[in-house]
């Protein structure tokens, strides 16, 4: 089988051409990976949208685009093709996850 391009990945700072679901809004996830970016240097997740009229609606990893706005970091985004929107997203953490999750609060909160 010959290899065949189904998407292309794009990089922006122009956070306004994207719609968000203030519907799937999730600050603890949004930290998280904030946290895995800054103190781990790992990658956010691509953000994949869905071409609504001249803008971008985000249909997967909101939190992604969220976190990497708060950072002054350009999104990575990509199309999918015949996209639908998604259901409300359900955290699913492995146990390393929530272990580092878990360090993470205990070493950056403030319990007063």
């Amino acid at each position: 089988m010959k290899n065949k391009e189904v998407s292309r990945i794009y990089q922006t700072t122009d956070y306004s051409k994207f719609i968000v679901n203030a519907e799937f809004y999730n600050n603890a996830r949004i930290n998280f990976l904030r946290y895995k970016t800054l103190i781990k240097n790992e990658k956010l997740p691509l953000v994949i949208v869905r071409k609504v009229d001249s803008k971008l609606e985000i249909v997967s990893e909101q939190d992604s685009f969220y976190a990497a706005k708060q950072m002054s970091l350009p999104i990575y985004y990509y199309e999918a093709y015949q996209s639908v929107p998604r259901a409300k997203q359900t955290i699913d953490f492995s146990f390393n996850d929530m272990e580092e999750l878990l360090n993470y609060c205990l070493n950056n909160g403030h319990f007063d």
